[in-house]
C-alpha cells in the first residue's frame, strides 16, 4: 500500500513539475483586438457626444452585436473578421424596434472597415492573434443621408494591435 501511495505521489509531482509556463494561456494575454471608436460632436469636435438608441448589426447577421441593441453610448467596440480583409456593420442611430425585436425605424449608416491582416505568434498555449494594418473606415448613409458626418483615424497608417486605446473618432 505504501508503494502505491509513493508511486501516485511521484506521478503527481512529475506532472506538476513538468508543466511549463507556456502550457497555459493567461487571460491577461492580449488576443486579436477589436476596433475601438469614440463618438464626438461634429459642431464641437473635442466634445464627446452620445449616440442615442444605437443598434449595430454585423454583416450576414440577423441580430444586434452583444451590447448594442438599442443603447446609448459614446463608444463602440467592433470585432473585425480575421478571415477577410474587410468587415461591414450596419450602425443605426435613433433605432426603434417593433414587438418582435426587429428594427422598424432609425437612421442607418453602413460602416465598412478595410485592412490588411497579419497573424502574429503569441505562444504555444495561446497560439496566434491577428493584427490589422492600414485600417481605413468608410461610411455610406444610403438614401436617408449620413448621421455619421466625419470619421478620423487616431493616427496615420493605423494598425490595430492594442485593445486599450481608441482607434477611430466618429463625428455626428
Amino acid at each position: 500500500m505504501k508503494h502505491l501511495k509513493l508511486i501516485s505521489l511521484i506521478v503527481l509531482l512529475s506532472s506538476v513539475l513538468t508543466c511549463e509556463r507556456d502550457d497555459l494561456c493567461p487571460e491577461t494575454t492580449p488576443t486579436t483586438p477589436s476596433l475601438i471608436i469614440e463618438f464626438f460632436d461634429n459642431a464641437t469636435q473635442d466634445s464627446p457626444k452620445n449616440v442615442f438608441n444605437l443598434y449595430v448589426i454585423g454583416e450576414d447577421n440577423d441580430e444586434a452585436l452583444p451590447g448594442y441593441s438599442v443603447v446609448t453610448t459614446n463608444e463602440l467596440i467592433l470585432p473585425l473578421r480575421t478571415d477577410q480583409d474587410s468587415t461591414t456593420f450596419t450602425v443605426i442611430s435613433d433605432a426603434v424596434l417593433d414587438d418582435n425585436g426587429n428594427n422598424t425605424t432609425g437612421n442607418e449608416d453602413i460602416v465598412t472597415i478595410s485592412y490588411q491582416r497579419e497573424d502574429v505568434y503569441v505562444s504555444r498555449a495561446c497560439g496566434y492573434k491577428t493584427i490589422f494594418k492600414n485600417v481605413v473606415v468608410s461610411v455610406d448613409g444610403g438614401t436617408d443621408g449620413n448621421w455619421i458626418i466625419f470619421t478620423e483615424a487616431a493616427y496615420d497608417n493605423l494598425t490595430i494591435e492594442d485593445e486599450t486605446i481608441t482607434h477611430y473618432f466618429f463625428y455626428h
